[in-house]
């Protein structure tokens, strides 16, 4: 069969086609950058949270840095406070969002891309004191009742330690867990240790009329970021965060110093 040769304007035009069917799915991808994102946090002592309206904490300090490393010309006045369920759902659902402090456990893992992590935390269960609330194996818990914040990882937790979620008090925020914990109409609440005081505090408990009854565990937080996000975005986060965790007289090192030492313990 006699070959048959393509003419170089054919070629041309098939090559300008191609540029404008491909390209610009490839183009749009490469342009989102950190000032396209749309961050979102909640109340999180230590590692985010508002105080006067100001947002401040570890993860808050040290996104800002991130931020400088990166060159971008942003800061904290971008980051909207939300609850922690809205927060969840927004980051879920929509494109180019990226919610922090997330715990990063095997059953979020695929929901988000992940860049971190930022620090650990430990998760409880708290009791009153005089509600004589004891745990002496995993299958105590299912004698009490107990609250949990909305899509907080304490959840999991739970149900992973055989505890149907049905049995468990779920609100979209600490507050009405506080008040059930007041009035007694609940025994016990599960959530990071050191939160959980600062959340006491600032409704007027004294974290001395409660204890920890129970740890279920650690979880590192991380920045989770909506799947629509480039990872090559995602790989410049993470290349920042760890430029400043290990770098020699870092200032991350200084972040944990200036939030860690004042807050209450049980």
């Amino acid at each position: 069969m006699r070959g048959f040769a393509i003419p170089d304007c054919i070629l041309s035009f098939i090559f300008v086609i191609a540029l404008t069917t491909v390209s610009p799915c490839m183009a749009s991808d490469q342009a989102v950058s950190a000032k396209d994102l749309t961050y979102i946090t909640e109340q999180f002592p230590p590692f985010n949270f508002q105080v006067d309206g100001d947002l401040r904490g570890i993860s808050v300090d040290l996104l800002e840095l991130v931020w400088q490393r990166m060159g971008e010309d942003l800061n904290k006045s971008v980051i909207q406070v939300l609850p922690w369920t809205d927060g969840y759902k927004k980051t879920l659902t929509e494109k180019n969002t990226v919610l922090f402090t997330v715990g990063r456990i095997p059953e979020r893992e695929h929901l988000f891309k992940w860049a971190g992590p930022i620090g650990s935390s430990w998760y409880v269960m708290l009791a009153r004191t005089d509600r004589n609330v004891d745990i002496y194996h995993v299958d105590d818990l299912k004698k009490f009742n107990i609250g949990a914040v909305e899509d907080d990882l304490a959840v999991q937790m739970l149900l992973d330690n055989g505890v149907k979620r049905d049995d468990l008090i779920i609100e979209r925020t600490p507050e009405p867990i506080i008040e059930m914990l007041k009035n007694g109409s609940i025994d016990a609440w599960v959530y990071n240790d050191v939160t959980a005081v600062w959340q006491l505090q600032e409704s007027g408990e004294n974290a001395s009329d409660y204890e920890v009854v129970y740890v279920f565990g650690s979880s590192d937080g991380f920045l989770a970021f909506n799947k629509s996000v480039p990872d090559s975005l995602v790989r410049h986060f993470q290349e920042a965060i760890n430029y400043i965790k290990t770098r020699k007289g870092n200032d991350y090192e200084k972040i944990l110093i200036k939030y860690t030492p004042g807050i209450s313990d049980l």
